[in-house]
């Protein structure tokens, strides 16, 4: 394991404080790990931009889509338990899906890769859910009521069963899906014999590893004296947000964790240890692997982002919410992970988190630009154009004047670059996004994938 140039740490922090500067981000904390310590530890900004209070090691922050990651360890305990079978078809395990409209079933790996074949649905949230049960703001955690957890379970089945027509077969295409790992904390939560999934990843994820600072309640960070508050950027100004309660999914396996700097550098040292003491090295192994195309170069195992840097294979994964920007990263070859961890919507922590691994592995921690590529064919251009929609709210339309094409996502022009054949990348400040087109039988395209997500052409 190669030791951290100091040189680089600077460029680095410099980095950092650039983000910070052009995203308006009130705090961000960043941890370096090895197999068995922390080996570096950064602070900036502040948990509380009003009070001014400074951001420690137990601050608890959001970690949004990171939570996909223990998704998958617990199922995979289960797995190896033999409680849960990855290749039985969801509907074994959770009746009031009914794989509707598909000629094959979704399996349980399906959900744990995102490609269990569903358009992006419309997010449900806690608090319409629990109006109509009765027990909004009735003081009680609803990430530890069976009764919130068994309705919420009927609702999302019932919006993925609605979908007319599939997104192809199961296992054919990733579209990021939020609701997929919604069903497999149901099926945590049932084969573990919890009342909930917050249960479960309490007893048999988070106290194994000494993580005790973390958890899935809604409403615990709200009652720690330590505890981040989130911030947006509307109208040019940083305000205060919704909290951990009123912005979270119906079902948690998606993007309930909270956690801190120093939990969360346990749950890295897991990783680096490739899975001990809680997945054996087979589990590590296929929650590794790369199952499919998740972006140009990446892949997508379990719950996790598998993908090249410098040379070394690099697993991780992004959280991003309203008030929530927090990504890991690691690499077991090198010996290192990497936590950001950020209160504040919209900051590319996700480039942070590389820029760190960047340094870990002796390289510039200055994340490189998409490479400019040719314009694609006039012939594919033209075919490109369109409207595509999702209905999360996504927006992306191509339009093409005399000699150029141009881009619009959620309304707003973007700059692009040209990429292979098929693939934009897209610029907004400091980073790109990948847009990928996505043909039928015909050649006619029928879907983008736009931030992880299919968008059905319109």
């Amino acid at each position: 394991m190669m030791p951290l140039s100091l040189s680089l740490g600077s460029l680095f922090e410099a980095y950092v404080k650039k983000v910070m500067y052009t995203y308006d981000a009130s705090g961000i904390a960043v941890a370096i790990v090895d197999r068995e310590q922390p080996v570096r530890e950064l602070f900036f900004g502040f948990r509380d931009q009003e009070q001014k209070r400074l951001i420690d090691q137990d601050t608890i922050f959001g970690l949004a889509s990171v939570t996909k990651s223990f998704t998958c360890l617990a199922v995979l305990q289960l797995a190896q338990q033999g409680k849960v079978d990855l290749d039985a078809p969801v509907s074994r395990y959770i009746p009031a899906f009914q794989n509707a409209h598909r000629e094959k079933p979704v399996l349980v790996r399906h959900l744990m890769s995102h490609a269990g074949s569903f358009w992006p649905v419309e997010r449900k949230t806690v608090e319409p859910l629990a109006r109509r049960m009765g027990l909004w703001n009735s003081g009680v955690d609803l990430a530890y009521s069976a009764a919130f957890s068994q309705a919420a379970v009927q609702e999302v089945c019932a919006d993925l069963d609605a979908q007319q027509t599939p997104l192809g077969e199961p296992g054919e295409y990733l579209s990021y899906s939020n609701d997929s790992f919604g069903l497999l904390s149901d099926i945590i939560r049932t084969q573990g014999i919890e009342d909930t999934y917050a249960d479960y990843m309490k007893k048999h994820v988070l106290q194994p590893l000494g993580m005790s600072r973390s958890g899935c309640g809604f409403l615990f960070p709200a009652r720690d004296s330590n505890a981040a508050i989130l911030y947006e950027k509307r109208d040019g100004k940083l305000l205060i947000t919704r909290d951990y309660h009123d912005n979270a999914f119906v079902m948690m396996g998606g993007g309930a964790m909270k956690s801190t700097l120093r939990d969360m550098e346990r749950y890295l040292q897991l990783f680096l240890r490739r899975g001990e003491p809680l997945l054996s090295p087979d589990s590590f192994r296929r929650m590794t692997a790369a199952y499919v195309s998740y972006r140009p170069s990446v892949g997508y195992g379990y719950g996790l982002s598998v993908g090249q840097l410098a040379g070394y294979p690099v697993y991780g994964h992004g959280g991003s919410l309203t008030g929530v920007s927090s990504p890991i990263s690691f690499c077991p070859d090198a010996g290192y992970g990497v936590v950001v961890l950020c209160n504040t919507t919209g900051v590319p922590a996700t480039s942070i988190a590389e820029a760190a691994m960047l340094w870990c592995l002796g390289k510039n921690p200055c994340p490189v630009e998409p490479k400019a590529c040719e314009p694609w064919a006039q012939d594919l251009q033209r075919r490109a154009c369109g409207r595509y929609v999702s209905a999360e709210g996504d927006t992306v339309e191509i339009t093409m004047n005399s000699t150029d094409l141009e881009v619009l996502s959620s309304g707003k022009p973007r700059p692009y670059r040209f990429s292979e054949p098929g693939v934009l990348f897209l610029q907004s400040k400091m980073t790109w996004s990948d847009l990928t087109l996505f043909p039928n039988a015909q050649g006619e395209i029928f879907a983008v994938r736009y931030g992880g997500r299919m968008l059905s052409r319109v």
